[in-house]
């Protein structure tokens, strides 16, 4: 019986599919299939009843499940434990948003490469609600996106907080002293969609203000919104870490406002499920490599 034959059974069950399996382990679906009948062959039982149109787990195959994910799960952290990092693979499927896109994540899938080439990725950008909706139905493993999250079952990891401020094309001439948000209520804002946290923040901010925005004309790509803004099309709440260089050169200009824009805290999430290692190791190494202010505790030395 090989730790491998295994990993594939628990995958095949947790997924209820063996083409769902091969795609999580990166393998061929007959290279599955083989597996399962090695890992039966081995034992000397039918793990799954192949008889109805879906199959299910007999009887020793729900007895074996358990013991499968206690083994997996010793193995793995022994593994981890005499720093066998290498030796950790399996696909991670994971969900970003744009502000992370843009800023660490070329950083993070490196570190993740060097120190866990075995484990890999695959990433899908998108808004803030579609990140969430795929976590919630099991179509990506593991998020990194804007928090806080909350609820029974995830597990979240802090990745620390990024500022947003008002910024506008210097030829819109908006003045220099501080703005309220009746002030801003005139000119017309450029942001992302409603799937996106920051299409909320903006709400909130006017509506704390007394205040309504005149039109908000979105789209889904945050370099979108920065470049129609850097064009003179409105103002727009950006990140100035992100566009620092389109400041200094002039093409945007930061508007001084109060209130001030709340940092927004970004947070790694998946779900719990007994012998998941992967996820925690992701979680992990992004927290690491984030450059979010407040990622890591005060001293704490980066890997």
């Amino acid at each position: 019986m090989k730790i491998r034959d295994l990993e594939t059974f628990v995958w095949v069950v947790r997924l209820g599919s063996f083409t769902e399996a091969a795609h999580k382990l990166n393998l061929s679906q007959p290279a599955v299939s083989m597996r399962i009948r090695e890992l039966e062959n081995g034992l000397g039982l039918d793990l799954l009843d192949r008889r109805h149109k879906t199959f299910q787990l007999t009887a020793k195959g729900r007895e074996l499940m358990d013991s499968a994910i206690k083994i997996i799960t010793e193995w793995n952290e022994a593994q981890l434990r005499l720093g066998a990092s290498s030796a950790v693979s399996g696909r991670v499927r994971l969900g970003v948003t744009e502000t992370v896109a843009l800023t660490w994540l070329p950083d993070f899938v490196a570190r993740l490469n060097k120190d866990y080439p075995g484990i890999v990725l695959e990433l899908d950008v998108g808004l803030t609600q579609s990140v969430w909706d795929d976590l919630e139905a099991g179509r990506i493993d593991l998020a990194l996106l804007p928090g806080p999250a909350h609820g029974p079952g995830l597990i979240t990891i802090p990745l620390g907080k990024i500022h947003y401020t008002w910024m506008a094309s210097p030829r819109l001439g908006i003045p220099s002293e501080t703005r309220s948000p009746k002030d801003l209520q005139a000119w017309p804002i450029v942001t992302l969609s409603r799937e996106s946290n920051l299409y909320d923040v903006i709400e909130q901010w006017f509506r704390r203000g007394n205040a309504e925005s005149r039109r908000v004309d979105a789209c889904n790509s945050l370099g979108v919104v920065a470049r129609l803004t850097a064009a003179g099309l409105g103002i727009s709440l950006l990140p100035p870490s992100i566009y620092s260089q389109e400041v200094a050169d002039g093409h945007l200009s930061i508007i001084d406002v109060s209130p001030a824009i709340e940092p927004l805290e970004f947070v790694a999430v998946y779900r719990q499920r007994r012998g998941a290692v992967l996820e925690p190791i992701v979680a992990e190494v992004a927290r690491g490599i984030s450059t979010f202010e407040g990622a890591m505790d005060p001293g704490e030395p980066r890997p």
